[in-house]
């Protein structure tokens, strides 16, 4: 791997150059850094090599990975003393195999295969000598199906002569071979498509076959819900009537899926208002223009909310993104 200038200033924007690291130990506390605490091991610890490069776009982190052989663990007590935010990794293998277990299955991942796990349930991954892969982790709130559903494609190989999954490992190997992109547009929208595209593998990995009618309902439920956001109209009323069910109905499935429709609609629509204050091709748009383009027509309504989900104002929120001297223009025409 070519070394790459770290061309970002931005804590939440970053590109790391390749490191190379001569220690096992170095290398764990780097990876457990990047994701989440993980213990490594390896039978040859002494003689250990390892190449990473890797960048950070808002939520969404990208590491190119290349080793000798060791096996990564993620255990119960780890889980327990971490307060990491719940997360996904996605795994692409490029060179070598990785032995994977998580919720009672194991799978051997061979070049081209996807692979998603779960931050908050045990894993080990064990990697041969030679393995290059690209490995992404985004919070759990960014996928779109319960957290039941994506248990059932854990430790599984996906993607493997699968045309949606070619489209995954090829969003995911444009991010990891121009990193130098992470600070512009292009780089972040990149990062969102990955996990729109993830999502989309995930749905038609599952298959209709192995999905309850109730499961399909709620699918088609959250994608109208993604659909109509921007609706000022969107309301449990207008949803059940949609899809032809009553509104009790309509709250029973949510229940199961342990939130509130209402509360899946605020949080979906906060989500989609920090995506875009977080934007750079929309950092010259008032909060006021976002805020009415997801249906929060009281700006300081909006501030509120959105402070409470993130415990910090909208305005805070986009000075950190990109520095309080590129935002004070458009914060001074609220």
């Amino acid at each position: 791997m070519a070394a790459e200038p770290c061309v970002s200033t931005d804590a939440r924007d970053r590109l790391t150059p390749v490191q190379r690291w001569d220690s096992l130990s170095d290398f764990g506390e780097s990876v457990s850094h990047t994701f989440v605490p993980l213990h490594l091991s390896a039978r040859a610890p002494r003689d250990f090599h390892a190449a990473t490069r890797g960048a950070t776009m808002q939520d969404f982190k990208i590491v190119e990975i290349s080793s000798d052989e060791h096996v990564v663990e993620r255990t119960r007590r780890l889980i327990e003393q971490g307060d990491s935010e719940p997360s996904y990794k996605v795994s692409l293998m490029l060179e070598g195999s990785c032995f994977m277990c998580q919720d009672g299955r194991d799978v051997v991942l061979e070049p081209g295969d996807i692979a998603v796990y779960d931050t908050t349930h045990p894993y080990t991954l064990a990697f041969d000598a030679n393995m290059q892969s690209i490995v992404t982790i985004f919070p759990k709130r960014l996928v779109e199906l319960s957290d039941d559903r994506v248990a059932a494609l854990t430790a599984t190989a996906l993607g493997r002569d699968d045309p949606l999954g070619a489209m995954v490992g090829s969003v995911l190997g444009q991010l990891a071979g121009r990193l130098d992109l992470v600070n512009a547009t292009i780089g972040w929208r990149l990062a969102r498509n990955a996990v729109d595209l993830v999502n989309i593998l995930l749905r038609d990995s599952l298959g209709e076959e192995r999905a309850l009618p109730a499961d399909r309902l709620l699918d088609r439920i959250y994608a109208y819900i993604d659909d109509h956001l921007a609706d000022p109209g969107l309301s449990p009323a207008h949803i059940a009537e949609a899809h032809f069910i009553s509104v009790r109905y309509l709250q029973v499935l949510f229940q199961h899926a342990g939130v509130p429709v209402s509360t899946y609609v605020r949080t979906r629509r906060l989500e989609r208002c920090r995506t875009d204050l977080a934007d750079p091709g929309l950092a010259g748009e008032t909060l006021s223009t976002i805020a009415s383009r997801w249906s929060f027509a009281d700006l300081p309504h909006f501030s509120r909310t959105f402070k409470s989900a993130y415990g910090t104002t909208p305005s805070a929120f986009r000075a950190t993104v990109f520095g309080q001297e590129n935002v004070r223009t458009g914060l001074a025409r609220e």
